[in-house]
């Protein structure tokens, strides 16, 4: 499994996305997706779940999740990707509970919430993707999530039924981990090293990343050398063997192992076959 720590500065991201299909992911902020148009896979903690219009999922921070679009369905989302604390009165149920079930119906909620995802689809439209959101806009944006939120989680028929973190959550140390990690995950790395690094024992870096991540030390570092190696096989010309060093493999040999495993196919045809779907007319 292939996946990656996105990391962004912002506090709040709101834009709309068409046939959004993104690869197996987490990031520490939160993250809620509406289905406008088609339909969306999700797949996470919670399991698989298929999104119809209407139908949203509120992901929480650091949790593992990919989308995937049916090309010959197609999807038109609302995406809201903010900070834990950007609606304040919210801060402790993101840092201290996971949802069992983050899906939610849009037309199940009241009409305060239903006017409030229609004023945030607005507010989208009010600059261009990639610029950033004014802050009166962002204002605004907190307010129309903050009411969501309630309906989401405080009111008698709330959907999205929250359980405290076992063990409580510790993001700041999980972010730290895994944007260390985004930085030097070419280099020689074990867990040791990051145990001295971050002065936590052996033992809690491992069950950090099998209950907070679903995966191990070794697949995760891995799973990041792999993405790179297949950027640098499709955009580069330099040898499988080097290739191989660059991303942080220790020989090529580890390296065709592990690419085979991942994704069914040698380095040299993985590039073989990019170049053929880049000359393709």
């Amino acid at each position: 499994m292939s996946f990656f720590y996105q990391s962004s500065a912002e506090r709040l991201r709101l834009y709309t996305s068409v046939n959004n299909s993104f690869s197996s992911h987490l990031h520490r902020q939160v993250e809620m997706i509406l289905v406008l148009e088609g339909g969306l896979l999700v797949t996470g903690s919670h399991g698989r779940c298929f999104l119809t219009p209407g139908q949203g999922i509120l992901i929480f921070p650091n949790r593992l999740h990919s989308l995937y679009t049916d090309p010959n369905q197609g999807s038109q989302i609302l995406l809201c990707i903010f900070e834990s604390d950007f609606c304040p009165h919210y801060r402790n149920y993101f840092q201290n509970y996971l949802p069992a079930d983050g899906r939610f119906d849009l037309k199940l909620l009241s009409r305060h919430s239903q006017e409030a995802a229609s004023s945030l689809l607005s507010l989208s439209r009010c600059y261009e993707r990639g610029e950033a959101i004014p802050p009166y806009l962002c204002n605004l944006a907190e307010g129309y999530l903050s009411l969501l939120l309630a309906d989401l989680f405080t009111s008698p028929s709330a959907p999205v039924m929250l359980e405290e973190a076992k063990g409580g959550t510790n993001l700041e140390l999980e972010q730290r981990v895994l944007l260390y990690l985004d930085r030097h995950f070419t280099e020689e790395l074990s867990l040791e090293l990051l145990a001295r690094e971050f002065g936590v024992s052996r033992f809690h870096l491992s069950r950090l990343f099998s209950e907070k991540f679903q995966t191990t030390f070794p697949r995760y570092v891995n799973s990041r050398r792999l993405e790179f190696a297949q950027k640098l096989l499709a955009e580069s010309d330099d040898s499988v063997t080097n290739i191989a060093l660059d991303a942080g493999f220790g020989s090529s040999r580890s390296f065709f192992r592990e690419f085979k495993e991942a994704f069914h196919m040698t380095p040299s045809a993985y590039r073989r076959q990019h170049i053929r779907r880049a000359h393709r007319p």
